[in-house]
């Protein structure tokens, strides 16, 4: 709900050369993502995106200026010419899609790819159906992509903007055995709960290790996949002794959480992809000269009972997973703290 149209005055200029002439007013659901046209327009990593300039309320950035080009992926569609879209089914939602733009142009804009599933197809006895969900998800991690979304097409199939729905279904890469690799880290530090989880500690501060300095750095916030029952174990969990009167020296991070702790535990964390980060320090100097790396949508998995904090993820395990993932990202030494 911020407005950001001064960040990008190439979108508006996609928008203007590929509407139809008769679409006066629209509200689409769409992706801005950061793409490379010289290499066949690959997809750039969000933090790249992240680095274009902002802009500001009285003046946009100017196109010379630009040095992430973007694409728009169209997803969905809520508004079109005055008419409410928000009820109507998804199948029905398509066929004003359609007749938004003249045409897609690859790296410009872009209907994002899809498939239909028929009722008659939908058994999970159907092989033919499943070898094409597999063989759909497959590409679209091998296309760097994040995963992909099921969406109910006829029945419970309106839009309910801005809330959870069983009729959407998130497939994420990290959700999957084998996809994506996983991160065994240390909570080394959280803040006070808000709302719901007021009471609780909520986002913990994670941590791998670097045995070459004997020291634990910093990865990620992670306040996703736990819960109401773990949070109320590891409120009762991390106190007395193990709640530190202040930043440990061997840590090495520029959070500041309200509480720090004592190394105690690993939990398992599975994340979308790895980001250079400004904040957090793992594997500072082994990537980047001056920043470290993080782990961008981290979610808890599960504890892990048989390891030490000294034996978790270490900052040459992280290094590693970020020169091998799927999505490569161009390491700026100048790039600018958001």
């Amino acid at each position: 709900m911020k407005e950001t149209t001064a960040r990008f005055p190439d979108l508006i200029n996609i928008i203007k050369e590929f509407c139809k002439p008769a679409v006066s007013t629209f509200i689409i659901d769409a992706e801005i993502v950061g793409v490379d046209r010289k290499i066949g327009n690959k997809l750039m990593s969000f933090q790249e995106l992240s680095s274009r300039e902002r802009g500001s309320k009285n003046s946009s950035i100017s196109m010379d200026s630009i040095k992430v080009d973007i694409c728009i992926f169209v997803f969905d569609i809520m508004f079109f010419n005055g008419e409410r879209l928000l009820a109507y089914p998804l199948r029905q939602r398509r066929n004003y899609l359609k007749d938004l733009f003249l045409e897609e142009k690859l790296g410009y804009l872009e209907y994002a790819k899809e498939f239909t599933v028929e009722s008659d197809e939908a058994g999970r006895s159907d092989e033919s159906t499943l070898s094409r969900i597999t063989s759909f998800f497959q590409d679209a991690c091998s296309s760097s992509c994040e995963g992909i979304m099921a969406k109910s097409l006829d029945v419970d199939a309106g839009y309910t903007a801005s809330k959870r729905s069983d009729a959407w279904l998130k497939v994420k890469r990290d959700y999957i055995e084998g996809v994506g690799d996983s991160l065994d880290l240390v909570p080394i530090g959280g803040w006070h709960g808000n709302g719901r989880k007021a009471g609780w500690y909520s986002p913990f501060l994670m941590a791998c290790y670097n045995p070459d300095a004997e020291e634990y750095q910093s990865v990620c916030r992670v306040m996703t996949g736990f819960t109401d029952s773990f949070y109320k174990e590891m409120k009762e969990f991390f106190s007395g002794e193990k709640i530190l009167s202040k930043k440990p020296p061997y840590y090495q991070t520029d959070e500041s959480p309200d509480l720090w702790f004592s190394p105690e535990l690993v939990w398992e964390i599975r994340g979308a992809d790895l980001t250079i980060s400004p904040v957090h320090h793992a594997a500072m100097g082994l990537v980047h000269p001056s920043r470290g790396i993080s782990v961008r949508l981290p979610r808890y998995v599960c504890s892990v009972l048989d390891r030490k904090p000294e034996d978790c993820s270490t900052a040459e395990d992280i290094a590693c997973m970020f020169n091998s993932q799927t999505r490569k990202m161009n390491v700026n030494n100048d790039v600018k703290r958001d």
